[in-house]
């Protein structure tokens, strides 16, 4: 046994051994990349970037989550290997990297500005017929009585990614605000005419916005409904973590999404960016965001399995 730990040891130690791997590191401590966004980021061959990697994989530093025929890698080390743990935390410590590591950094934004354009690209051309795809995905599913029902006795409810408004009216009644959030202008102006009909008028109030800086103040909202979103955002924490920034302490998040499956058609499909998560991502996910897991159920849809999780951030402390 003081064997196999001398030698993870080693091979730890040699992977963090290159000042490129370290850099890749750092990147990996911020989400996911693929090896060609890391290729961009870091200015470096994909052969090299490659190897690293490989080294990196090996040592227990990094780990790889196949999408379809795409391979994203992220610096997550396995928690029965603390010794893993403690040198990622010691990376992550000193996480500025010099002007490498400002230059990785302004290029890493750059690719993540570049998956949200193409997410919202996506969003304006389908708009009109949005509807007519979410049915496709959901089938005649009951579904939105599950999402509803937490949301009882919440006052104040921000639908984020609300799309075309297929759920704001279900949401609004006379004692209650609903803000509906999306980050494309053509969905925004979709849910707009859903609304507009409404009588007498709900309190319904739609804002244009990125899903990872939310145009809400601190604590505006008791209640959140994320409904089958988070695969389509660039860093799911990240939106994650604006949703506990804007939820009163106690606010409850429903957030319903695809399980992992392989269909990789959906990317061109739904404008998928990520195809579904495990539970463990999912509880992973709200941990590092602030929140605590208290329920999640599954259920079936025509292309792909759906959870309901539901979360809460901490109680005020007195």
């Amino acid at each position: 046994m003081e064997h196999n730990l001398a030698v993870l040891i080693e091979k730890m130690c040699k992977a963090l051994a290159s000042e490129s791997r370290l850099r890749i590191l750092r990147v990996l401590l911020t989400g996911r990349f693929s090896v060609n966004e890391l290729v961009s980021i870091l200015a470096m061959g994909q052969s090299r970037v490659s190897r690293h990697l490989k080294l990196l994989y090996d040592a227990g530093l990094a780990e790889v989550r196949r999408e379809g025929t795409w391979a994203y890698y992220e610096a997550t080390a396995n928690q029965d290997n603390p010794v893993a743990v403690s040198l990622l935390d010691l990376v992550r410590s000193h996480a500025d990297g010099g002007s490498d590591g400002r230059q990785d950094d302004s290029r890493r934004l750059l690719c993540l500005d570049g998956r949200r354009r193409q997410t919202r690209a996506f969003h304006d051309a389908v708009a009109s017929r949005w509807s007519r795809l979410r049915k496709d995905l959901f089938g005649n599913s009951t579904l939105a009585q599950h999402l509803l029902a937490p949301l009882q006795a919440a006052t104040v409810v921000a639908d984020l990614g609300c799309g075309a408004g297929e759920l704001l009216v279900e949401l609004a009644r006379p004692d209650r605000r609903v803000i509906g959030v999306d980050a494309s202008p053509a969905m925004i102006e979709e849910a707009r005419r859903q609304i507009s009909g409404q009588s007498p008028p709900a309190k319904i109030e739609l804002r244009l916005g990125n899903l990872e800086h939310l145009p809400l103040a601190n604590a505006e909202v008791d209640g959140v409904l994320m409904n089958m979103v988070l695969h389509h955002l660039a860093e799911p924490v990240l939106a994650l973590e604006e949703i506990r920034r804007v939820l009163v302490p106690g606010g409850l998040l429903v957030l319903c999404d695809l399980t992992r499956h392989d269909q990789e058609r959906m990317r061109e499909q739904y404008g998928d960016l990520w195809l579904g998560f495990s539970e463990q991502e999912i509880d992973r996910f709200l941990g590092q965001s602030g929140f605590e897991l208290i329920q999640l159920q599954h259920y079936d849809a025509p292309l792909a399995g759906i959870m309901v999780a539901e979360a809460r951030t901490a109680e005020k402390e007195s």
